[in-house]
Order: structure tokens, then sequence, then C-alpha cells
């Protein structure tokens, strides 16, 4: 590459000109193609030294020199010059090889991919949103005499609406008005298939993640002031032609004076039970008025398919539209319940509202099990700003770091929620009737229970352990644990809370509900760790290197009995009810300030209740972790469960006793929330017999 200078000697310490630099590169590449000859610098002649090489890296796009046009060969070249050359180097040496074509989905059909839904109703008004593949033309919800509409009588009014966001129509067909109000309309970002999505059209496994093109559409009807229920069709001008929803009903928002059934569910993660359990709540609860769904709607949010088409039945809101037809094991066919429809549905973010990080990723699941803590990938970005962002723009930035951390995107697109200042729609309050209702963001990355005292034999990450071969990379780890939204006292959301509980509309209330993911009290799997921020402990050798990675929850550290319950279980507290899910099991408890606390997931598997009476104990770690940070049986709150009060189980210890609790995989639990009596029930239903009926499982009163 260099023989130095013509008096023998090599002057290593004097700076090497940008013409010097270039003849380095020419030798170590020799390039086979002869230089351009029509590329030339006013300042570079035929005579000079590396007047080839020069030629030769302009002639590749490797340096063009300056914008006057000279190429200042006898300058010193800079270390940023130096950088820039060896990146484009690095273009010529390893040319890309063209890009293959991305997979794609094939086409959506022109048919509506939900039935309509409501969403956040106000005095007067509510929204009403649903989906489709294609993009359509244009798209309304039609109010008033639509019963009987069909799209050939829409047709003549397609062209007088198209260009209105509302208005009153007529039908030329059969005479009957009808109010017309148009949608707005997004596509999801982040909505993709992998080989397991469960579709006869889904990726093959060497695609990867394949993008699918899914489009909502959103309306606020207006004028409901004292209109009582309202017929209501969605349409949508697909292929030019409109397609149509059935007829609905919807109405505003319950006045406090209004009777209020509200259905209490959650963890419907396409579970066998679920159409099952729908369709028995609404034929036994009759009119559901609005859903608190406590987390864990799908299992993969980004997998379009589990919203909306899943080919196995379990689809989320077609369980939730009485669309199911689900084949269960018992022999019947389930439709789930036509309830989204005509309730709106309030939810919390569970562990399965989080996609993990993107980047990298083959498979969805492998998405979805790869978080990463926010402030690792914020720290990755800092080391490779200049590469991936050169102009620094600030959306760029939040897009890597979104797409290597983990992300509630999808989950915040798919429905229209109150908002918090803070938090927006991760964590919000809103008012049903008498009813307050505060949704928490309180939820962890899901990891197994593997811990390996030795290092060296760790194969994996789990909530305990780092695999010993990502020990010097963090965004392969998986840091334990972790809590995606933190409520320790002076975060952004315990101070939102503190202010919601001050406020009227929580204090005025005559029910207040407290609705998280995971909560403080439970006899499940999933209530330990404890919910505390993992402490990550490095070991290390003799000489100070680190040969291993592990993790442990301190008890004294658990968020949700050390911050969050003082602040809602406190004396005098205006909370009436915490309501949880995610350990997929009934159990209720109340503390010594009358809060009761419920988790009635129970609408699939179930992964036990640790408890005297069930015979079960929860693993706890060996050495060297401290046993004493992890609960074998009982509630980590420390309050003891009530037994069911109407059709309680035999304990399977002692048959002479009844067992404060349901966890079971052919039993399943409905929960209405009658907001007028303040009474909660509890419904029970055995899902191995196709003949059974629900029955009552327990009542309690909100004091």
């Amino acid at each position: 590459m260099t023989t130095g200078y013509a008096d023998g000697t090599f002057q290593p310490h004097r700076p090497v000109e940008r013409g010097e630099f270039a003849s380095f590169l020419y030798r170590a590449l020799d390039p086979t193609t002869d230089p351009e000859t029509d590329v030339s610098f006013p300042d570079v002649a035929e005579s000079n030294t590396h007047h080839d090489a020069i030629i030769w890296l302009a002639s590749e796009d490797i340096s063009t020199g300056y914008k006057d046009g000279t190429f200042k060969a006898k300058d010193p070249i800079t270390r940023g010059e130096v950088a820039a050359l060896m990146s484009r180097l690095d273009g010529v040496i390893n040319p890309e090889e063209p890009e293959a074509p991305e997979p794609e989905m094939p086409a959506g059909e022109p048919v509506l991919l939900t039935d309509p839904f409501l969403q956040v109703p106000e005095v007067g008004q509510t929204n009403v949103a649903w989906f489709t593949e294609l993009e359509g033309s244009q798209h309304w919800v039609i109010t008033g005499d639509v019963y009987g509409l069909t799209a050939e009588d829409l047709a003549p009014t397609v062209d007088k609406a198209t260009n209105s966001r509302s208005g009153v129509f007529q039908s030329e067909a059969n005479n009957t008005q009808f109010t017309v109000t148009k949608a707005e309309s997004m596509q999801m970002s982040r909505t993709a298939e992998d080989a397991d999505s469960v579709l006869s059209d889904a990726p093959a496994e060497e695609d990867g993640i394949v993008s699918r093109d899914i489009f909502r559409h959103e309306a606020t009807v207006t004028g409901l002031e004292d209109a009582g229920e309202v017929d209501y069709r969605v349409v949508s001008i697909l292929d030019g032609e409109p397609v149509l929803s059935d007829t609905f009903s919807l109405e505003d928002a319950k006045t406090a004076e209004e009777d209020a059934n509200i259905l209490l569910t959650s963890d419907h993660q396409a579970k066998n039970n679920t159409p099952a359990n729908l369709e028995w709540a609404e034929t036994v609860i009759g009119d559901i008025d609005a859903v608190f769904m406590a987390g864990d709607l799908a299992n993969v949010p980004d997998r379009a398919s589990e919203w909306f088409d899943s080919e196995n039945g379990l689809a989320f809101f077609r369980g939730l539209q009485g669309n199911a037809g689900f084949e269960a094991p018992n022999g019947e066919t389930y439709d789930g319940g036509e309830i989204l429809q005509h309730a709106p549905l309030y939810t919390a973010i569970g562990n399965h509202e989080v996609q993990g990080r993107v980047d990298g990723m083959n498979s969805l699941d492998e998405s979805f099990n790869s978080p990463v803590p926010r402030e690792v990938a914020e720290a990755e970005y800092e080391k490779v700003a200049v590469e991936v962002n050169p102009d620094g723009h600030a959306e760029v930035k939040e897009q890597w770091i979104e797409d290597n951390s983990f992300s509630t995107t999808t989950y915040e697109e798919l429905f229209t929620l109150p908002e918090s200042e803070s938090g927006g729609e991760t964590y919000y309050a809103t008012t049903v009737g008498n009813t307050r209702l505060i949704s928490l963001y309180s939820t962890r990355i899901w990891r197994s229970g593997t811990a390996e005292s030795d290092p060296a034999a760790r194969q994996a990450a789990s909530r305990f352990q780092e695999a010993a071969d990502t020990l010097d990379d963090p965004m392969s780890q998986g840091h334990g644990s972790f809590i995606f939204e933190t409520l320790a006292v002076d975060s952004d959301q315990y101070r939102w809370l503190q202010d919601e509980l001050a406020s009227d509309a929580t204090t005025e209330a005559e029910n207040v509900v407290v609705m998280m993911h995971e909560g403080p009290q439970g006899l499940g799997d999933n209530v330990t760790p404890a919910f505390a921020e993992p402490t990550k402990i490095e070991e290390k050798d003799a000489e100070g290197n680190v040969t291993g990675i592990r993790y442990e929850y301190e008890a004294e550290n658990n968020k949700l009995l050390t911050d969050l319950t003082p602040l809602i279980d406190a004396e005098g507290t205006s909370v009436d009810l915490v309501f949880n899910g995610h350990s997929h099991l009934w159990n209720r408890f109340e503390s010594e300030n009358g809060v009761n606390y419920l988790e009635t997931s129970n609408v699939g598997n179930s992964y036990g209740a640790y408890h005297e009476l069930s015979g079960d104990s929860r693993p706890v770690p060996g050495a060297p972790w401290n046993a004493d940070n992890y609960v074998e049986q009982g509630s980590p709150g420390g309050l003891e469960p009530i037994v069911p009060s109407e059709r309680p189980f035999a304990s399977l210890v002692d048959p002479d006793q009844d067992a404060p609790y349901v966890a079971s995989n052919d039993y399943s639990i409905f929960t209405n929330l009658d907001a007028q009596a303040g009474s909660v029930t509890s419904f029970i239903l055995d899902t191995k017999n196709p003949d059974a009926q629900p029955e009552v499982l327990d009542v309690f009163m909100l004091d």
C-alpha cells in the first residue's frame, strides 16, 4: 500500500494527504477497471503521482472532490473524510444484491373485516368504528330508517353523499329517511402476518414477518340527546360498490340514573372457552351496556388475524361480535356474543398488548418475546445514530427506538379510548353511568421461571437469568421481567392517579372501579415474582470478569403493595373494586377498608391456584437466589381469599372444605357488574357438557 518517501524515510508522524490516501486505497484494491477518462479535476494534472488513484475514486463515486470542482490532493485528510471514504468504499467492495421483492399478503376482499363497534360515548354522541382490508373510497355511518336498506337502495345516495360530512338523505327505493355521517379512515401501521398465522394464505416461514394492509374507519354520530336507542349501519364503498353491515343499535352516554350492566372480563387470548363464555354472557346478562376488559385481549398484538379473521374461530372481534363459529371440544359450535356492536369497550393494557422488538426478528412470536427496556434501546441508538439517522430527524430516532424496544402502537390504533394528559390511552379514567372507571397500565414482560445456579449452564434468558452467550450484548438480553410503565411513587402515572382519586368525578361516583392487568392480590402464579424492577446482579470470577447475570425481585420493592395499595386502599377511599386479570382464574378478596379485589379471567386455560387447599405451591428458585423474596402459597398482598357465596367447589386437599377460588380448564366464568344495584355477580359454566347452563357462582355488593 505504501513504500514511504523517495528519500527512504516513512515519516510516521506526518499528516496523510488526500492524494496519498487515494493511492493507499487504489493499491490496496488493485482495481481491474481503468479510471474513466471523462472524469477530471482542474488541480490534478495527469503528471500528478496520485492522478490515476484520484480519478478512479471519483469514477466509482467514492470521492467526488469539493463543491468548487477541485480535489485538493495536497490537503491533509481529516478523520471524518476517512470515515466517509471507507463507508462508500464498502459499497464498492461489497455491492448490495438487488433486493428481492417484499413478500405481500394477498389482496383483501371487498367485505367488512368486522362489524361496527362503539367507542367513547358522550352526552349526545358516540363513536362508531370498523375495519376493512381494502382502503375503499368512502365510509359512512347511517342512522334512522336503515333496517331494510340494501346496497341497491343506497346506490343513488352515494354520489350525493360523497362530498358531504353528514346530512339527511332519502332512499329513492322505499321513501325512507336516514342520516349519513362520514367516517375518517387510517391505515394500521404495524399489522402483519407470519407462518404461525392461522390463515389458509399465511406467509411461508422463509418470508418472515409480512405486512398486512388493514384500514380503520371511525365516525362520531351526533344529535343523540334524549334519542334513546337508535338503529345504525355502516357503509364502505369497496371496489366501487357499497358494502353494508347488518343493523345494530347505539345510544349516547348513560346517565347516572340509568341502569347499566357492565361485563367484567379479561385474558381472552384466543382460548377455546372464550366463544362459549361470551355467548352465554350475552344470553344470561341480556343487554350489556359496557365491557370492562382487564388486558390480554389477543396473544400477539401485531398479528392482524388474531384480531380479525383467524380461521380457528377465536379472533378477538369475532368472539365479541357473535361471529366466531368456533367448533368446541364438546361438539357444540359457539358464535360468541353480539356485544360490541351495542356496548362500548374499555380496556387496560396487559402484557399481550405489548409487541417486542421488531428489528431483526423473523417471526411475530419471536418479536413478541423479545422486548427490550426503552433505556437500553436509547443507549444503543446513540451508538448507531450517525449510521441510521445521519440527518438527525426526531421521528426517525423515535421509530428506531420503538422498533428496537417495545410498542403498544397496534393496541392504541385499534381502539379509541379516553385519554389522560400524561399517559394518553395507556392509562385513563372515564364515567359509565354512575360508575367511575380508572384504567391503569400495570404489566411487565412475562418470562419463564428457569433459574440455573451455574452461569455457564444458562441456555436462555428467563425472569431470573441471562443466557451465557449474550453477556456482552444488551440488545440480545431479556433484562428479566421488567415493568413496561412504572406505578412507583412520583412517577407520571402515580401522580396522575393521585389527582384522579381526588377529583370530583371519582369522589362523587356511586361506584369506583380500578382496572389493571396485574393486581396486588391473587392466588395465581403470575403474582410472583414481586412486581418490582429486576435487581441486576453481575456474577464475576476471581479476575473480575463477568461470568453471569441474574435477577432478584425484592419483596419489599413490590410497587403494587408499597406504592399503589396505600393510594387506592387507604381509610376512607372512594375505590370500591380493584378488578384485574393475568392468572386465568377466579378469586376475590376484601380489605379492612372495604375495597374488593376480583380476578375473573377464567375464560380458557388456567395456570392454577396456589393455596393450602389446592395442594400446589409456586416454584421458588434455589440458591443463590433469596427464597424469602418468593411466595409459595397465598396472596403476596396478604389478604385471605373469599369462598364463592353461591356455588363453591370442594377443596382438592380436604373435600370437607370449600375452595376459595376456581382454577379449571373445564369451567369458564363471566361476571356482571349491575351498576345501579351495586352488585357483582359471577356465573360459572361447565364447558365440557354441551347441555350445561351457567349457574351463579358468587355475588357480592359494592359498599
